[in-house]
């Protein structure tokens, strides 16, 4: 996977300060994971208002999703700092058929990334290949040391991925789901010095 800068970012930088975070692309072998443009707010809709697409999100994502919620949804991303949330369109063929997003937590050196993909595309590999693409670019280009996504223990989809792309199993933790009852979810962690790209 590629790194391509969008706005001035030195890919080859060590580090990489908060101020010169800039948005950036990052292409895979079928994907572009680009900033969301205001355009993508039909393509968004027209996925997040599926069921089984939101069955395992934080219960802050709408559901039922509606057009405004969409148009919300992308204006969030492009108000937000890239320093704060990389916030990525997956764009195949020119269509937006999910989303990624990489977010610095409160310790130094740790971030947590999150992603979504339309019902449709699931079982293609697809999120893997971008997720594959994100880790390096949180290696390589924000100079994080470690990665730490979580998934609800009932994804399974979701917690392979992670493990297909090296990372362990650290523990099993409770979150409130979208019912407001608590769920099970898996946390997982790559530390830099483990990645192999």
């Amino acid at each position: 996977a590629g790194v391509a800068a969008a706005g001035g970012c030195d890919s080859g930088a060590d580090v990489v300060a908060a101020d010169a975070v800039q948005p950036i692309e990052l292409r895979t072998e079928r994907l572009l994971l680009r900033p969301y443009l205001e355009t993508d707010a039909a393509d968004v809709f027209a996925y997040a208002q599926l069921e089984e697409w939101s069955r395992h999100l934080l219960p802050k994502v709408p559901y039922p999703y509606a057009r405004e919620d969409a148009v919300e949804f992308v204006a969030h991303t492009l108000a937000t700092p890239w320093a704060e949330a990389a916030n990525w369109a997956l764009v195949l063929e020119g269509q937006v058929i999910g989303g990624a997003s990489l977010e610095p937590s409160e310790a130094a050196g740790v971030a947590e990334f999150g992603y979504g993909l339309a019902p449709e595309h699931w079982g293609r590999g697809l999120i893997t290949e971008a997720i594959g693409a994100i880790v390096r670019y949180g290696f390589e280009v924000r100079d994080f040391e470690i990665l730490v996504p979580r998934a609800e223990v009932s994804n399974t989809g979701s917690w392979r991925v992670m493990e297909k792309l090296g990372m362990s199993r650290e523990r099993i933790g409770t979150r409130i789901g979208r019912d407001g009852t608590p769920v099970d979810e898996v946390h997982y962690r790559l530390l830099r010095e483990d990645w192999r790209p």
